[in-house]
């Protein structure tokens, strides 16, 4: 009689406990860059995995898009964290308006900018040189890139005949340009899809793309940062430790187990890809997501070398006023690779 009203208690204050728990567990918002697809696989993987809710803490995502900006919902504390490229984080902070955030790890650890052209698949991958004498499509913000890509390899400008083109591979695809600047992550899978076609056109069927990394022959900068105000990372210690510490074993999860993180990443709700283009975006992706500082000290690690370079970058192209020191725009502090 004892024993069975001694384990109704014990169940009771389990439940109780759990149930606690489960309502203890602090709201985290991230803000997205972009609509919620598997570009932050690592994000919806650790939410599903359990990762954040180990942590106490409930995953909210603010999806971004056209017009959506994270920045300033940062800035001004309508979400914790954000996601963005790291040039808007030291373009924000030295703005005429600044946003007082600051960097906590980089996603994306190789920038996918690149200038994208079609080949056949034995052909060698295409170099900087390879640009002059051709049509080079470039959106309206990438003069900047491609006049330091010039610079650097020490290319003639006048032989390379620029087309200002929309984020789309259509002009390479109809012939109209011979080079197109988008993210390999991105444009490349349309330009897959079309060259698989049974009715693709001569000039594409058949046809691989090929690339010249910014990354590799430009300069080097991280894509999709992690990021968080200067208020929170110093009110908040432990949330941007947890937080971290939660994307980045999403991260390594989504590394090591691709195809289940399809499945995770493809059952989200409010993800928008299928799992077919999940499956290629991680082929792609996953190899952006390490760079050699990360197999030494971590995932998301960040090297003040590069944030340096990309501000000299945007400093030399009057982009802006000044270069401000790496350690006030990012810092490895919350790293989940340091012990506290």
């Amino acid at each position: 009689m004892k024993t069975g009203f001694l384990k109704k208690t014990l169940a009771m204050a389990l439940g109780l406990t759990l149930a606690s728990a489960a309502f203890a567990q602090t709201e985290v918002k991230v803000a997205l860059g972009w609509l919620r697809n598997g570009q932050y696989s690592a994000l919806m993987v650790a939410d599903a995995k359990g990762y954040f809710a180990e942590e106490g803490l409930k995953l909210s995502l603010v999806d971004g898009g056209p017009g959506k900006n994270p920045v300033p919902m940062v800035g001004v504390g309508q979400a914790q964290f954000g996601i963005i490229n790291a040039s808007a984080i030291f373009s924000a902070r030295l703005a005429p308006s600044p946003v007082d955030i600051v960097a906590i790890g980089a996603l994306i650890q190789q920038f996918p900018y690149a200038y994208i052209t079609l080949a056949n698949p034995g052909a060698p991958d295409p170099t900087p040189k390879d640009l002059e004498g051709k049509r080079v499509g470039i959106q309206a913000d990438g003069d900047i890139f491609l006049k330091a890509l010039i610079k650097k390899n020490n290319l003639d400008a006048s032989k390379i005949k620029i087309e200002t083109v929309l984020a789309t591979a259509e002009p390479l695809l109809v012939g109209k340009v011979d080079y197109f600047s988008g993210m390999l992550h991105n444009q490349t899978y349309q330009v897959e899809q079309e060259a698989a076609k049974p009715d693709a056109g001569p000039g594409v069927k058949g046809k691989v793309w090929k690339a010249v990394s910014f990354q590799r022959h430009g300069v080097p900068t991280y894509g999709d940062t992690l990021f968080t105000s200067a208020k929170v990372a110093k009110e908040q210690p432990d949330l941007v430790r947890k937080v971290s510490r939660a994307i980045a074993r999403g991260m390594k999860f989504t590394l090591d187990n691709p195809a289940e993180a399809v499945k995770l990443v493809d059952a989200y709700p409010g993800q928008i890809e299928r799992a077919d283009k999940l499956a290629w975006r991680l082929k792609v992706q996953n190899p952006m997501n390490v760079s050699d500082v990360t197999r030494s000290q971590g995932l998301l690690w960040m090297d003040p070398k590069v944030w340096d370079g990309a501000m000299a970058l945007y400093k030399e192209y009057d982009q802006i006023p000044r270069v401000l020191p790496a350690s006030e725009v990012m810092t490895n502090a919350f790293n989940p690779a340091i012990k506290h």
